[in-house]
């Protein structure tokens, strides 16, 4: 795929905190107990201030993604919040974000087909945010099967809230 067709944001890997900030300042898209789903659309640019100027000085950085995954010429960018006080243990936050991402990759066909993402809007900023802790008794270990099992089925429903929302979900440009 030609690199002239691909906005700015697809070319290098790296998401700036004020991309979580703007995707987390969005109202959620989906929710379930434990997970909310956030979407933004990013802005192509974002200024910041030289250490000698002040911040109402010219410049500006691109904005560019972490985790992405590419559909056609669009571009998925994914945050991941999965905080120590949520999942105390490093083993069950590397399951969530596991389990996390390869979900995100293999629906994003199915989100785009939602019309999360079109020819006017190529590049969108997902955030899926863990908002409450897995209860540890209710799990063996911190990498159990089942605790595996429920991470995904849980964040499977959210999926799910994405693509039934779609084109009527609440998003940035929508006024719906």
């Amino acid at each position: 795929m030609p690199s002239s067709l691909l906005s700015p944001l697809a070319l290098k890997p790296k998401l700036a905190s004020p991309d979580f900030q703007q995707a987390l300042g969005t109202r959620p898209v989906a929710r379930t107990a434990h997970f909310a789903v956030h979407f933004a659309v990013p802005s192509l640019q974002r200024k910041h201030p030289a250490k000698d100027q002040l911040s109402t000085g010219e410049g500006g950085e691109a904005v560019e993604p972490v985790d992405e995954v590419r559909t056609h010429l669009r571009v998925w960018r994914l945050g991941l919040v999965v905080p120590k006080k949520m999942a105390r243990r490093s083993v069950t936050r590397q399951l969530i974000k596991r389990q996390a991402r390869e979900l995100f990759r293999l629906h994003a066909p199915a989100l785009e087909a939602a019309g999360w993402l079109h020819d006017a809007q190529p590049v969108g900023d997902w955030v899926v945010r863990l908002k409450a802790p897995y209860a540890k008794a209710d799990w063996p270990s911190a990498a159990s099967d089942l605790l595996k099992t429920a991470v995904r089925d849980e964040l499977l429903a959210v999926l799910e809230q994405c693509i039934r929302g779609g084109k009527g979900a609440r998003r940035p440009g929508n006024k719906a």
